[in-house]
């Protein structure tokens, strides 16, 4: 039965954050922004999905702005893949962030460039999110960022 639980120690924000990623070189094989997801967990609110003493995933919040959340990071080990982990920690995410926002953002690669990032993007849609807008060259001209919204 997995369960789900709030990270609130750095330490463990920030391990639990390189466990998971050094499980998904596909999405996360640049080295430096893997780096930045790390680090960057230790300020962020985190959650946790976890099997007995197993991390299966993670998701972390921020805020872009005092109306929108954002979506920092949501990953899951290839093992529990489609298996409604990602879904169930949206889901916890979202409860929270509709108490300070009125919408949740996302930023991903945007489709036809990557079959793992389509796979990324057919979640978001399922799980309700539209598309805003495609910023060809936020990343780099290889990772074209788009960025997924949701009404809260």
């Amino acid at each position: 039965m997995i369960r789900i639980k709030e990270i609130e120690e750095e330490n463990q924000k920030s391990a639990l954050a390189a466990d998971i990623l050094a499980d998904l070189p596909e999405w996360f094989g640049i080295s430096e922004s893997t780096q930045a997801y790390i680090e960057g967990a230790v300020d962020l609110q985190v959650w946790a999905a976890y099997q007995e003493s197993d991390f299966a995933g993670f998701v972390s919040l921020s805020y872009s702005s005092e109306d929108c959340a954002e979506i920092d990071c949501l990953a899951v080990k290839k093992c529990y893949h489609r298996a409604g982990i990602g879904s169930q920690l949206l889901g916890v995410l979202e409860k929270s962030a509709r108490q300070k926002a009125s919408y949740l953002q996302v930023k991903t690669v945007a489709p036809g460039h990557y079959p793992t990032y389509d796979r990324t993007n057919a979640f978001y849609q399922a799980q309700g999110f539209k598309k805003l807008e495609i910023f060809p060259e936020l990343w780099d001209k290889s990772n074209p960022c788009l960025i997924w919204v949701k009404k809260l």
